[in-house]
C-alpha cells in the first residue's frame, strides 16, 4: 500500500513539474506590425548596489538606460539617463534585426541564473503590443543576435558615457 501511495505521489510530482516547465508560446507579432522598440539588460540574485539590475531601451528618437536595485533602494536609488538619437541609429538598429536575430528570441536558452551567473536578456516590441524576447547567461548570447547586441553596446557607449554607476 505505502509503495503504491509513494508512485502515486512520484507520477503526480512529475506531472506537474513538467507542466509547469512548459512555456507558453509567445503570441506572433501581425505581418503589418513594425518594430517599435528595443530592450536590453541584465540581473543577478547575489549582488548589490547597482549590479543588480540594469535595463536599456531604445526607440525612435531616444535611448534610455535605467540601473536600479533590487533592495536598498534608499542607499541606491534609480539612476535613469535620457538621450536622442538619430533617425540614422534607429535604422541601423532595425538592420541588424533580421529574420534570423527574430527567430532567436525564444524566451529561454538553458536555465539564466541558475547557478547565480549573470543574466542577459533582450526583447523586441511591435507595434500591435506583442513582444519577443530571449533570456541567456552572460556571454551566451545567440550568435544570430550578435549584431543587434553591438549595435546596442556600440550605441549605448556613443551616447549614454556615464549611463552605469558605480557604488
Amino acid at each position: 500500500m505505502r509503495r503504491r501511495f509513494c508512485t502515486l505521489l512520484f507520477v503526480v510530482g512529475l506531472t506537474i513539474g513538467s507542466a509547469l516547465a512548459q512555456q507558453a508560446l509567445p503570441p506572433r507579432a501581425s505581418p503589418t506590425a513594425h518594430i517599435v522598440r528595443v530592450r536590453t539588460g541584465s540581473y543577478a540574485g547575489m549582488c548589490y548596489g547597482y549590479c543588480v539590475r540594469e535595463e536599456t531601451t531604445i526607440k525612435p528618437g531616444s535611448i534610455v538606460a535605467v540601473s536600479r536595485t533590487f533592495s536598498e533602494k534608499r542607499k541606491y536609488p534609480d539612476v535613469k539617463v535620457k538621450r536622442k538619437i538619430t533617425k540614422e541609429d534607429w535604422e541601423g538598429l532595425l538592420h541588424s534585426i533580421d529574420a534570423p536575430a527574430l527567430a532567436a528570441f525564444i524566451g529561454r536558452i538553458g536555465c539564466p541564473g541558475c547557478a547565480d551567473e549573470l543574466v542577459e536578456w533582450v526583447e523586441v516590441q511591435f507595434s500591435d503590443g506583442t513582444k519577443k524576447s530571449v533570456f541567456f547567461n552572460e556571454g551566451n548570447a545567440p550568435p544570430a543576435i550578435a549584431g543587434l547586441l553591438q549595435n546596442m553596446k556600440t550605441m549605448s557607449e556613443a551616447r549614454l558615457p556615464q549611463a552605469k554607476p558605480h557604488p
